[in-house]
């Protein structure tokens, strides 16, 4: 089971994101059954349930990494196919895996734009790159130099570096996995006041919970 709750929206807006009469199932085990969701420009939804009810299952179907057996994805009310993380990307959807998708071996601006580094004809712009970090940083309230190794970094700020990640690809909608599992009580209210910050620059945000 699958419950959503949301912030204040307006009812008649197109959804930013949505699943009509979704399903799937593995191995004739059905993790999703008819499910319809939607999440609107600057809306935060929190789907929230226990382990094995589909959270999981719903978060990688609208981020593109594995399809539905049935039912539409709806970005802007038009019907598309998310065949991969990437398409969902260029769509402005971008996801969080609880399990952070970072490297200590790298700095913050490495780690931000890893694999979309501004180069020409090989060569990476460092400058440029860590400009457009420290912009990202900016973005999520982080407030250290992009060439800090990230392994300097607690896990909270490593958090927010993700975050700044996700935002630097332009995504409209974050899809965020468990984020505070791993994080202090303070660094859960930061989080907390980032996410509400962002919510007002108009992205929208899905939060996945099981409590």
């Amino acid at each position: 089971m699958i419950d959503s709750t949301s912030a204040e929206h307006t009812p008649s807006a197109v959804p930013r994101l949505a699943a009509v009469g979704v399903k799937k199932q593995f191995l004739g085990v059905q993790a999703l059954q008819g499910v319809d969701f939607s999440v609107g420009p600057a809306e935060i939804v929190a789907v929230v349930g226990e382990n094995g009810a589909g959270k999981s299952t719903l978060m990688k179907i609208l981020a593109g990494v594995q399809p539905p057996d049935v039912g539409q994805i709806r970005i802007e009310g038009q019907p598309v196919q998310l065949r991969s993380v990437e398409e969902a990307l260029t769509n402005g959807i971008a996801l969080i895996h609880q399990e952070l998708n970072l490297s200590d071996n790298l700095d913050v601006a490495a780690n931000i734009f890893l694999g979309r580094e501004p180069q020409t004809w090989g060569w990476i712009h460092q400058d440029r790159m860590h400009r457009d970090a420290g912009e990202a940083l900016q973005r999520v309230g982080l407030d250290v130099d992009p060439a800090t190794p990230l392994k300097d970094l607690p896990i909270g700020q490593q958090q927010l570096v993700e975050i700044a990640k996700a935002l630097s690809t332009q995504a409209k909608v974050l899809i965020m996995d468990e984020p505070t599992s791993s994080l202090s009580h303070r660094e859960t209210e930061r989080l907390m006041e980032v996410i509400e910050q962002l919510r007002e620059t108009g992205v929208s945000i899905v939060y996945i919970s099981h409590r």
